[in-house]
């Protein structure tokens, strides 16, 4: 929502999803409803809107330039951008609005209107996508559960009968894909929304070192665990490879992590800063920079610093634009710099300070409540996940070192039997051969028949590598995506994931070999 370094797209390639342009069409009529308080022609309030740095924003500037430059009239303009839009949300709200100025019905009036059915419109919408999010997190984790618990099956039955390595490999890409599905589902039943801001100059610190740790150590951690996990076998090469990208990216998640409980944090204060400022200024008479001078600055809870920090910089001389910019850039938000920029451009505008931060409370407090609401689904499944991924790996793993152990067994036993029997054992007539061996009557046992036909369980054990690799990814994008918020809030998750895999693949066969025993 930044009109400095916005570049409108075509409306032509505007998103025709309405759930990707929900929250900024309500963030969008939100701000023509403050401009319409105070009284600004309607040429104004187009062309302010078409500014905006918001998906819908190029709707509106596309109108103003119809308006301004082909001279045309606003209901015709409204009919024919209507008539370009994609996304059904914007194609009817067009031509009510034509129809609307057609009629002579106030601009106000209807805008007014508009905003409360976006915001009814948004809430229902955002509910409703939680309860698909709970549903769906629960559905993801019954159906990860159970392809791993068939890749076991699969892996078991091709010991147990004539079946080779193919089988298994076709299981395991069932498991990729069911994998793969299960995290576009709970990415597309998650509400659409944007949490973070980036300013055109700056960038909250957080943030910004999240994103050089993630530019320097990643590279490092996956070169050092390519370098130092081809000199070890299979298992326990992977798991050093895991555990070293894992740690790479722990620095990085955790910068992100707490960035983003800054931002919510904020949010979660920002609804009481703007009413008051609004109320202050209202009741006596100045503008937004005075207001900070009469406000508390202590009960602004999580603002507090920043709000400081806005004060002194108002109360400097510093020009207005640049110290509520860099208030927006500090705070790293984009509720609070959406609210913000309503606020400052309404009142500079003419708008009463108490009835615009009124309405850009009663906007932030919405948006804020609601993402509570998704956080508490997102942070069971995020705590679900972890045992879950943990327990997942743990029997992928420990049965395929069992397979193997007693693969080997078997093997050096036939080649002790075949060291004493010459090239081979008789079968006696009617003795009865497991189904993997197949073998009947007076046919030789010689040491080439090993388990999944060929005796070689190397490329059934590279599969189940690639197994574990696909599920880490898969447990460490689905919280981000439950959660939302930054993509640098993936690191987190998927350190977690491959630090966990790391782990187990480095103990679990040890394990294996303490308990297996024959």
């Amino acid at each position: 929502m930044n009109s400095t370094t916005y570049s409108p797209k075509p409306v032509e390639k505007v998103s025709s999803d309405d759930d990707s342009l929900s929250f900024d069409l309500l963030s969008q009529l939100t701000h023509m409803s403050i401009l319409s308080l105070a009284g600004v022609p309607r040429d104004w309030v187009f062309r302010s809107s078409g500014d905006l740095a918001l998906g819908t924003g190029t709707f509106f500037l596309h109108v103003y330039r119809l308006v301004k430059f082909a001279g045309m009239e606003y209901s015709q303009a409204l009919k024919l951008v209507a008539g370009l839009a994609k996304a059904s949300s914007i194609r009817s709200l067009f031509l009510r609005f034509s129809a609307a100025i057609s009629s002579g019905e106030s601009e106000r009036d209807f805008v007014n209107q508009e905003r409360e059915s976006s915001a009814d419109r948004y809430k229902n919408e955002y509910d409703r996508h939680v309860e698909n999010l709970k549903k769906w997190t629960d559905a993801y984790a019954a159906i990860m559960v159970s392809v791993t618990l068939i890749m076991v099956v699969s892996l078991v039955a091709t010991m147990m009968s004539t079946m080779d390595v193919g089988f298994v490999a076709v299981m395991a890409a069932t498991v990729v894909m069911v994998a793969t599905l299960g995290v576009y589902l709970i990415y597309r039943a998650a509400p659409v929304e944007k949490l973070t801001y980036d300013g055109a100059k700056s960038m909250p610190q957080g943030r910004r070192l999240a994103r050089t740790a993630l530019y320097i150590c990643v590279p490092l951690g996956v070169l050092s665990g390519v370098f130092i996990g081809s000199r070890f076998g299979l298992f326990p090469g992977s798991a050093i490879a895991f555990v070293c990208v894992g740690a790479s990216l722990v620095p990085s998640g955790l910068l992100a992590m707490k960035d983003d409980a800054d931002v919510r944090r904020f949010d979660s204060s920002l609804y009481t800063f703007l009413r008051t400022i609004g109320s202050v200024a209202g009741s006596i008479g100045s503008d937004l920079g005075k207001a900070l001078d009469h406000i508390d600055v202590e009960s602004m809870g999580h603002l507090s610093s920043l709000v400081t920090r806005l004060r002194l910089r108002t109360g400097s001389g510093i020009p207005t634009e640049i110290c509520w910019d860099a208030f927006r850039d500090e705070s790293g938000s984009e509720l609070v710099n959406r609210s913000s920029r309503m606020l400052v451009e309404g009142v500079e505008a003419g708008a009463k300070p108490d009835l615009a931060g009124a309405a850009c409370s009663e906007y932030a407090m919405a948006i804020s409540q609601l993402r509570a609401k998704r956080s508490l689904t997102a942070s069971t499944f995020t705590f679900l996940t972890v045992p879950m991924h943990a327990t997942m790996i743990f029997i992928l793993v420990f049965v395929t070192e069992v397979l193997v152990r007693f693969n080997n067994k078997i093997e050096d036993a036939t080649r002790q039997v075949s060291g004493y029997a010459g090239s081979g054992v008789i079968v006696p007539e009617g003795l009865s051969m497991p189904n993997g061996l197949a073998l009947g009557g007076g046919q030789n046992f010689s040491p080439d028949h090993f388990l999944l036909g060929s005796g070689d369980l190397g490329p059934a054990t590279l599969l189940i590598v690639g197994v574990v690799l696909a599920l880490t990814v898969a447990n460490g994008l689905a919280p981000a995506f439950a959660s939302g918020g930054s993509n640098l809030k993936i690191a987190f998750h998927l350190s977690i994931a491959c630090l966990i895999s790391g782990l187990v693949m480095a103990v679990v066969p040890m394990i294996a070999g303490r308990l297996f025993v024959i």
